[in-house]
Order: C-alpha cells, then structure tokens, then sequence
C-alpha cells in the first residue's frame, strides 16, 4: 500500500530513518541480555541493603515475594524443562509460515509465569536467537489502565532514543487507534516495519500480567484496539513481531472477548505446571550453593514436603529470605523455618508482625495503603493493583509518613511492597505478590470491612484521573446524583482513614461542586436580569461583599466560591486587588489579566494555566505555588514582579517573557522550561532552583544569584547580560562581569 505524504506512517519513517545503521544495544533504555535488547516500561526501585559484615554470608539469593526479573537468570533455577519447552513452541511458531507468532504462557496465581517468562524464557531467548536472526529487541510491559499507551509509550522509546518520549508516544498511541481498509488495526505492524534493521532484527513483546487488560482497563475500544493490534502484528507473513503473554488462569474466561485470542490460547498456550519434588530442590539449594552454603538435605526435603501441590512458590522463596538471615546470624535453618511457622505461615507472620510495630496513627495509613492496593473481583478472586504514590497521599501534611511506611514494607529483608518509577505516571507502589493478599488475614478483615467503601472511593478516584487526563476540563467535572454522592463519601469519609480520598480526588470534588455553585450564580443572574433589576443590584453588591470578607481572611484554608467571584469582580471592573489572601486557592485557568494584585497572598495556591499577563505582581507571595504553563509575560501592560517571593514554586512551562523581576526569589523553585526570554531579573536569586530547559534569552542578570541553581548549561546564557553575576562553580568557562563594560 502506498503511502501518502502527509500520512503519519511516512513522518514516522522520516523520524527513524535518521537513527538508521545505530547498533540497537546502544539504544537509549535498552539492556543488552546476550544478543536481546531489552527494554522495560518501568524501572524497579530497590532500597539499599546494608553491607553484608565480611564474617558473614554473602548476599541473601532469594527473591521473596518478588517475581524474578531478567537480569535474574544466573539464580532462576528448577525451571530447565519448561525453558527449553517454551523456546522450542517460540521457535516453531517462527519456523511456521502461516502461524500467528503469539506465545500465551498462563498459570495460577503463584505458579512463576512471570518469573518463567522474565528469568526463564528472555534469557533463553538472548542466548539462542530465532532462526535466520542473529539478535533481536524485546519490550515487557504491563498493560495498566491504558494498555495502548503503554505499548505506545515502549515503541516510541526505541525509535526516538528518549526514555520519555511524550508527543511520540501520543503519535503512536494515535496510529494504534487507526483500521485499515480492511477494518484491521494494523498500526503495530506498521509502526515496526519502519524500525531500523528490523528485517534482521525483529521485535518482540512481552505483555506481562495481560489480565489488566481486563481488571484495569476500562475502555472497551482502547482493550480490543490492543488486542487486535497485537494479533494483526504477529500474524504478519514477515515474521518482523511476536509476542509473548503472562496471564492468570482464572482470567482464561476473559479472553472470550475476543474468539481469536480465545483460539490461540487454546491451540499454542503454556500452561505452567506445577514443580516437581526434584524441581523444587533444585530451586531451593542452588541458589545458596551458588552463594556459598549447602542446606542439608533434611531441611531441602521439609521445605519441598510444605511447598508441593500449593500455589505457593512466593511463600517459599519468602521463607528461604528469612532461613538465609537466620543463617548470616547462625540461626538453624530447621529452627528458623519452625519460628515463623513453616512455609505457610512466614509471610502473614512477618507482615503482622510489621503493622502491630507502627503506632496507631502510621497504623491507619498503612491500612489506606494496602487497601488501595488490591482490585477487588467481581466475580473473581481480588488481585493486586498498581497505584500512583500521589493517590496513597490523603493529606500533603502526611506524604512524609506515608513515604516512610512504604519504605519500611519495602526494604530488602521484607520487600511485601514493590515501587518503582513510570515514565508517565511517576513513583508507582503496587504489592510485591498477590500471595500477600491471599495470606495475610489482617488484609483480608480489612477488605471485608471496607469493600462498599472502597468501590465508592475507586470510582471517584478514577473520574478524577479522567479529568487530570483531559487537562481538568470543566466538561469531565463531576454533576447531579454523581457530585451529590461524592460530596457524601468525602465528607462521611473524613474520619475514616482507610478509604480517605487522595488529596487529587478531593481537589476533584470541590472542583465539581464550585463549577455546581458557578452554573447556578449564571442560572440565577441570567433569569434575574430582566424584570429583577433591584434585585441583581442587590445580588451584586452581596457578592462583592462575600468576596471581600474571603479576601481579607486571615485563614489559609480553600474556598470554592472564590474563583467564581474574582472573575466576577473583573468582569464588573472591580480590579484592585492589592493585599488580598487567595492562600491556598484553586484558581487554575483563571483569568487576572492586567489586575493589580501588589503583595497578594498566594501560598500554596494553584494556578495551572492561570492568565496574569499584565498584572501588577509586585510583592506577591507564591511560596509553594503551582504555575505550571501559568502566562505572566508582558502584555500591553509592563507584567511588573518587582519583589516577587517564589520560593518552591513550581513554573514549568510558565510564560515570563519580557517580565520584570528585580529582586524576585526564586529559591527552591522548579523552573523546568520556564520562558524569562528578554526578562529583567536585576538581583534575582535562584538559590537551589531547579532551572532545566529554562529560557534565558537576552535576559538581564545583573547582580542575580545563580551560585547554587540546578542544572544551569552554558548554552542556556550565552545571550544573557551578566554582570557582577554569580554563577555555578561548574560553570568557571564563563565571566560573570562579562557584559559591565
């Protein structure tokens, strides 16, 4: 078929081909695992293990609850049969030229599917390359909630050498959406054709944990447009991508959705069977032989007698953790494994033994916590979730704890949590396994107290996402019985830690409820404005009246009117604002364009996208304000911010072009891509400010303090005015009286 000029696909070849003939290991993100490339879609964050004293034993070899990952193979033992099984079906599906190259590997909860495809088959895969392909590149990803972002999001990765690839990403994510005239989606296989050297070095996709697709994903389209272009892709005679998929067995059902995955599943799936007694063992003495240490085999048979014909492989190798600290402080491997119970009863054990550590409070955050980290079933068994630190955060005033209880369920000798970081989302925590849900009795309790609770509290929580996602448009605001019942549960809730919405959701709540009380002000002045002329005087000077008894509070407390009526206050030519307290305020998109707001008070507000071209700034207090794309540049008006406090303010991608910033504190301020093009900063400090990407462009610096910024670059000033500057030691190439004379 041939492509148009202005067709994506054509941009797409135009963008990779100038990458054209770079070696693929040297691929921004990937990791090379023999003649593999791999690239992962998040990056585990392992907290630091304490030095092992050198009359000790060496590093503990067992994962825990961890699933083994693909750096993990040289410890990945009992599992030689079902490796060599799954290369061997991988091969054929390659050899065979009308076979859809779609491997689905499934199991019970706790069987090692993940762990058989991450340590078993990819390392395999690097050392045996397919037939006629000397290497190839594998993305793992799991699906999420967006699983045609996250497939787009690795695809861009590689073909624009970015570990954050936002607009390529949005690109692909759009091609993927896109049918043929065939009604295929096809723009998986599209997208790769165009790799460089892909006909030598093909692609393959691991979708690890693709039960998401089904538990998380709740748009119907998005889940059959992933589907569908994972089965046009490998069916493809070019053999260019396959794909290997991880799913639980009680999600088998779910794949009916789609008959012709049903048909794969059926015709060339794996099922994982359970160890074998000399499977077991080997899994349980290598690792310690390889570090050093012979179990006896009195203790190898009684852990293999306590493990075989359970779902219970992450039980054991949590045990194994603990008979292995027991080791390095000369405990008995057979006494440890009676302290804590035997291979049943170590986790809920340890984990209960945790939670009654903390003190009442930390108690009730780690209960929110881990409640907010299971997906209830319907239907079906409850699973582990995935979720974003901010949504873990009911209260900024408790981020620190809450951070320092992850920690604590996450440290190496315990690991019951997993974080690690995304690309799109952020800092992501999820359970280490979902052993962890099925055993802890504690956990368990708590999901039969607070299910109904905790329904209620997802379904807010992830409206509030949609509206993040759609850049908080007043269109995805919550309205009638929907905000009603939301105000109830937050307000009910206040008191109930454990199913206490995030600080985001309640920041959506209220949201919803002032664009509620701004359509009924509208309602009410439209239908009084012709034959109630007194009365909307009236109204008027009550409304003027209300705004200023808020304005010159002495609180630091939100308030969801006061947008409405400060847009109400301009619109009527009320424009001096001078000294007013908007602390704390959620004012994002508001419009203050040329009002004069000399030393007003905006701590803690939020002002994302907010319209201050113009306006008089001088003294104003923006400690920790959020400005995110906020326009302050001049307008016709001089945009004056003579004396302006921003310290830890956030201003990425805010507009100060042209402003004027004598004396302004930027200290500790995050000023990534912020535009001071042409802008006058005579003594500014921007001690401790975050300044990547920021715009300085025939800025005037005289005098400003940029000693201690972050990541300033030459490049950023080479058209900036510096005199009696001080400037970065790292930077000593640069004259900071360059420009007195």
């Amino acid at each position: 078929m041939q492509n148009h000029p202005d067709d994506p696909i054509n941009q797409i070849q135009q963008d990779i081909g100038s990458n054209s003939g770079q070696a693929i290991a040297q691929m921004i993100g990937g990791m090379a695992i023999g003649q593999l490339t791999v690239y992962l879609s998040h990056v585990q964050t392992q907290l630091e293990t304490a030095q092992t004293p050198a009359n000790k034993l060496s590093a503990n070899p067992y994962q825990g609850l961890l699933a083994f990952r693909e750096t993990d193979g040289d410890r990945f033992f009992g599992r030689d049969k079902q490796i060599e099984q799954l290369w061997q079906i991988f091969r054929n599906l390659h050899e065979q030229e009308s076979a859809v190259r779609l491997l689905p590997i499934y199991g019970p909860s706790g069987s090692g599917k993940s762990s058989l495809a991450l340590a078993g088959l990819i390392p395999k895969l690097g050392a045996n390359p397919l037939p006629g392909r000397n290497q190839a590149r594998l993305v793992v990803l799991v699906p999420g909630t967006h699983p045609l972002e996250a497939l787009a999001a690795m695809l861009a990765r590689i073909a624009n050498n970015d570990p954050t690839p936002v607009s390529k990403t949005r690109e692909f994510a759009q091609e993927l959406t896109q049918k043929n005239n065939h009604g295929e989606y096809d723009g998986l296989r599209r997208i790769a054709d165009v790799f460089p050297d892909i006909a030598f070095s093909p692609l393959i996709i691991l979708v690890d944990q693709f039960e998401e697709v089904y538990t998380l994903c709740k748009d119907k389209a998005e889940r059959d447009a992933f589907v569908e272009n994972l089965l046009c892709a490998t069916a493809e005679p070019s053999k260019r991508v396959s794909v290997i998929l991880t799913l639980r067995s009680d999600f088998l059902g779910e794949t009916q959705q789609h008959p012709r995955l049903n048909k794969l599943f059926s015709e060339q799936g794996f099922l994982v069977p359970i160890m074998q007694p000399e499977d077991l063992e080997a899994a349980i003495a290598k690792p310690a032989e390889q570090a050093g240490y012979q179990l006896n085999s009195a203790i190898v048979k009684l852990l293999v007698e306590q493990t075989q014909g359970r779902e219970a492989l992450p039980l054991l190798q949590f045990a194994l953790t603990r008979i292995w600290e027991g080791l390095q402080n000369g405990v008995d491997p057979a006494k440890t494994l009676e302290n804590i119970g035997g291979v049943g009863g170590a986790l809920a054990g340890e984990a209960q033994r945790l939670y009654e550590s903390l003190n009442a409070e930390d108690q009730a955050i780690a209960r929110r916590i881990f409640l907010a980290l299971v997906q209830l079933g319907e239907g079906t068994k409850n699973t582990r979730r995935r979720a974003a630190l901010s949504e873990l955060i009911a209260d900024e005033k408790e981020a620190k704890s809450v951070r320092a209880i992850i920690n604590r369920f996450a440290a190496p000798g315990v690991r019951f949590l997993a974080t690690f970081s995304d690309e799109q989302s952020g800092e992501m925590i999820e359970v280490a396994h979902e052993a962890m849900i099925r055993n802890w009795g504690q956990l368990q309790e708590w999901l039969t107290e607070c299910q109904e609770n905790l329904r209620k509290k997802r379904k807010i929580e992830q409206a509030a996402e949609d509206w993040i996602d759609q850049g908080k448009s007043q269109e995805y605001v919550l309205q009638g019985r929907s905000l009603r019942d939301a105000r109830e549960f937050m307000q009910a809730q206040k008191d109930y830690r454990e199913t206490a919405l995030s600080s985001l959701a309640k920041e959506f709540v209220r949201a919803s409820l002032q664009k509620q009380r701004g359509d009924r002000w509208k309602s009410t002045g439209f239908f009084l404005a012709f034959p109630f002329i007194g009365t909307f005087i009236i109204l008027h000077f009550l409304v003027i009246y209300r705004a200023e008894q808020i304005l010159h509070s002495k609180e630091c407390e939100p308030n969801s009117e006061i947008q409405f009526m400060l847009q109400y206050m301009l619109w009527t030519g009320y424009n001096q604002l001078q000294k007013r307290n908007l602390c704390n305020e959620t004012l994002n998109e508001i419009n203050l364009k040329n009002a004069n707001l000399e030393g007003v008070d905006f701590r803690e507000a939020k002002l994302y996208k907010s319209h201050l071209q113009g306006a008089n700034l001088s003294d104003a207090n923006f400690f920790d304000a959020m400005l995110i794309d906020a326009q302050l540049q001049r307008d016709k008006n001089n945009t004056n911010l003579k004396d302006v406090k921003m310290e830890k303010a956030t201003l990425d991608g805010a507009n100060l072009q042209d402003a004027y910033l004598e004396n302004a504190n930027f200290k500790g301020a995050s000023l990534k891509n912020t535009n001071f093009y042409g802008a006058y900063l005579t003594n500014a400090s921007f001690y401790d400010a975050i300044i990547d990407g920021a715009i300085l462009d025939h800025t005037d610096l005289t005098k400003a303090d940029l000693q201690h910024s972050i990541n300033l670059t030459t490049a950023q000033i080479t058209n900036a005015k510096l005199c009696l500057t001080k400037l970065p030691q790292y930077l000593k190439n640069i004259d900071g009286n360059r420009d007195c004379s």
